[in-house]
Parts: structure tokens; C-alpha cells; sequence
């Protein structure tokens, strides 16, 4: 399990090549008529994905990963207090973690100051594969503070946190 927490920025750099395929599938094989041109859109979407994660680095000094595997070790955290079989763990954790972001969604659509910020993701005005990456800076350091300590809370298992 550690390799493959070792192997976390090759797992994210796949991800991203997926993201990366499926741009190039949507020009290759377009499901819809392109009023705003590509490049102008996707260079504003994707520079966003660029100044968040700059932003995230900068602002926390470790990531959800690193914080999971600093909780097990300390034994922090509510799946650290049980016995739970590590596979078990890993179903929990991911399935807990993914409800909180769903929840977390709601919240934004229905605390107006946070709609405010939200709504840059819903505000794209045409629908592709960039849209789904396309968040606000302050949402993106509010969501990463909200899964940090989620995960402090939580304690899963770091692999969890690598699959959510």
C-alpha cells in the first residue's frame, strides 16, 4: 500500500492524461456545436486548474494524501480508534469522503456567499471537459480546508484518500 501512496503524482499525472484524452476526443468527435472558441475557453479553464493548484501548495503545507498517512501513523482519527479490516477502511472512507463533498456541494449552492464563489464552475458558458475542473480560487482553498480536516476526523486510510 505505501508503493502506491509512493506513486500518488504518477496516479494524479494518469488522471490528468485521462483528461487530456478526452479533450482530444471532443475535438476529434464534437457532441455539440462550439459557439465559443475552444482555445479561449479551455486557456481560461485550465488556467484556473493551474492557479488552484498552485494556490492549494502554497497555502496548506501537506496534502489530503500526506495528511492521511500522518493520521494513521498517529492514530488519529475515527477509523484509527477501531479494528476495522483494512479493505473495509478503504470502502468506508472513500464512500464517507465522497458524501461530505456531496454535502459540501449542497452547502455551496445554498449558502448565498458561497453560491457567489460556486458559481464560476456553473457559470461556464459552454459544456465540455474543462467545465468540470473550472472552480473558483477561494472555494477550491474552502473545499481543501473541509477535506483536511474531514480527514483529520476521519483518519482513513491514506490509500482512501488516493482513491477518492
Amino acid at each position: 500500500m505505501e508503493n502506491i501512496i509512493n506513486k500518488e503524482p504518477a496516479i494524479r499525472m494518469t488522471v490528468f492524461f485521462i483528461l487530456i484524452v478526452m479533450a482530444v476526443w471532443e475535438l476529434a468527435a464534437p457532441r455539440r456545436r462550439v459557439e465559443i472558441p475552444r482555445l479561449v475557453r479551455w486557456s481560461n479553464n485550465l488556467g484556473l486548474v493551474v492557479m488552484d493548484s498552485l494556490l492549494v501548495r502554497l497555502a496548506f503545507p501537506v496534502v489530503a494524501v500526506g495528511l492521511a498517512a500522518i493520521a494513521t501513523e498517529n492514530d488519529w482519527g475515527l477509523f484509527n480508534q477501531f479494528p476495522i479490516p483494512g479493505w473495509i477502511a478503504v470502502i468506508l472512507a472513500v464512500l464517507a469522503l465522497d458524501l461530505a463533498i456531496y454535502l459540501q456541494h449542497v452547502l455551496f449552492h445554498a449558502v448565498p456567499a458561497l453560491w457567489r464563489l460556486h458559481r464560476v464552475h456553473h457559470a461556464d458558458l459552454e459544456f465540455d471537459v474543462t467545465t468540470g475542473v473550472r472552480f473558483h480560487p477561494l472555494e477550491i482553498l474552502i473545499s481543501m480546508a473541509i477535506k483536511l480536516l474531514l480527514i483529520l476526523a476521519l483518519g482513513p486510510p491514506a490509500i482512501a484518500v488516493l482513491i477518492f
